[in-house]
């Protein structure tokens, strides 16, 4: 899930960050567009404007010489004169004149045509030159097919020059202003795209992070609405499951529960598997006789109180607890996790336990508060251990011949004795030697052969390292 988050952004700024490159594309994107549409649109107009200047300069050089000739082919230059200064003051007239056959200039006015000699002879009018600033065009001065002359007109291209430069401006200004307009419009697109992207993220890391109460807040943009409604159900989901777990956890111990958790389906006949494991079970003495006359709710804090002790040494070397049995505590060593030294931890735990059961009542003893004493009874070999039960409910536990002689052993134990049999015993010395007290064989029930029961008093003195409250000074 954090991996599928890490598109998100990094941090907080990235908001603005992200509107930022959105406008910036955005822009980019508008301004290639409208340079090409601009550019399509100033060329056509630009065309359309040339077109119609040379028009009309063709129309007035054509006029020009529809109007001289009969005064060229009558040698009236002084009509000639009036009628091409006449012409010379309209306002985008720039120069006009005429000329005769033989290429004499018989009328001019205004600005002289620079390239007479090339073009008297034109036979139709036509535009012939032209600079920044000047255009002009020539049209011949002819009577029933015979020419006489040609006349020619400049105009001023000023105003069309600044024309196009105007439609230059405003089309650059219209740009600007669109530029403008998308950028500010993908900023505010971008924070609103951000902003949830941003919750997103934020609400990503809180669940990694294993707040798995975050929600994402609303409301949100349309787009992410079920986008965000189907996250908060996720993370509503992962709440539920982890309050699950632990409720789960609090029933079972954590290797139980984590062992059957990560499966989907659990199959009972195949649930059951042989293991080397150890039983311990301890035992407090004289619970009925404690727990008569006083107020469940008392007895059950009490209870509790040893219960934790039994559980805490259970876990601190590496055992977990099976079942709690009225008085009684079943702890296993060596299941569901393998463990080779399970004996080893589980000898450790049982004189831990009664260490520390013995602190205990000495604190309760200097309060005034009731005292308990604890036996604990505790062997080792194969056992079946898995899932047992009614397809109603289950419960992970051990069954064999070690779990039955365990609890035999506990109930013949005297207060603050650890009882065990002479196998356990035997399995466990040679490589963690024990001070113990040999009692003599025993019938017990359920077996059919006498049994050789062994009281542990402590870890040898040469042992020190093994000593139970060395071990808990240690962890």
């Amino acid at each position: 899930m954090v991996a599928l988050f890490n598109f998100f952004y990094a941090d907080a700024s990235m908001t603005w960050h992200f509107g930022q490159k959105l406008a910036l594309v955005m822009s980019l994107l508008v301004v290639v567009a409208s340079a090409i549409l601009g550019y399509s649109l100033v060329i056509q107009q630009f065309r359309l404007m040339e077109e119609q200047f040379n028009r009309n300069g063709i129309t007035v050089s054509s006029q020009l010489s529809a109007a001289s000739v009969e005064l060229l082919f009558t040698d009236d230059h002084l009509s000639l004169g009036s009628l091409v200064f006449s012409l010379v003051e309209q306002e985008s007239v720039v120069g006009a004149g005429i000329a005769n056959r033989e290429g004499e200039t018989v009328a001019t006015s205004g600005v002289v045509f620079p390239a007479l000699e090339s073009h008297y002879q034109a036979r139709e009018a036509v535009q012939v030159s032209q600079n920044s600033e000047r255009v002009w065009f020539v049209t011949p001065v002819s009577f029933r097919g015979v020419q006489g002359g040609v006349a020619w007109v400049g105009l001023d291209k000023s105003d069309i020059i600044a024309r196009q430069q105007a439609a230059i401006r405003t089309s650059l200004i219209v740009v600007a202003l669109l530029v403008l307009a998308i950028s500010l419009l993908a900023v505010r697109l971008g924070r609103s795209l951000a902003r949830p992207v941003q919750d997103l993220k934020d609400a990503a890391h809180a669940i990694a992070n294993g707040q798995l109460s975050f929600r994402v807040r609303e409301p949100q943009p349309v787009e992410f609405r079920p986008l965000t409604r189907a996250f908060n159900e996720m993370a509503a989901g992962l709440e539920q499951k982890q309050r699950v777990e632990r409720l789960f956890s609090r029933f079972v111990s954590d290797p139980v529960a984590a062992r059957y958790l990560a499966r989907d389906e659990i199959v009972l006949h195949q649930e059951g598997h042989r293991v080397e494991a150890s039983i311990l079970f301890v035992d407090l003495v004289g619970y009925t006789a404690f727990s008569e006359g006083r107020d469940p709710e008392q007895v059950a804090e009490v209870l509790n109180r040893y219960f934790t002790e039994f559980a805490d040494a259970c876990h601190q070397y590496s055992g977990t607890v099976d079942k709690y049995i009225g008085d009684c505590a079943m702890l296993l060593f060596g299941c569901p996790q393998p463990d080779p030294e399970h004996r080893f931890h589980a000898m450790q735990a049982a004189l831990a336990i009664r260490d520390r059961v013995e602190r205990l009542n000495v604190e309760r003893a200097e309060q005034g508060l009731s005292v308990l004493q604890i036996r604990v009874g505790l062997s080792s070999g194969t056992v079946l251990a898995g899932l047992l039960g009614s397809y109603e409910r289950l419960q992970y536990t051990v069954v064999g011949a070690p779990a039955n002689l365990a609890s035999r052993l506990c109930d013949l134990a005297l207060p603050g004795q650890v009882l065990t049999d002479e196998a356990f015993y035997l399995a466990l010395s040679h490589r963690h030697p024990l001070n113990v007290d040999t009692l003599q064989s025993i019938e017990v029930k359920g077996f059919s052969l006498p049994v050789k029961m062994v009281a542990v008093r402590q870890w040898q003195a040469d042992n020190p390292d093994l000593h139970p409250s060395s071990q808990e000074a240690s962890s």
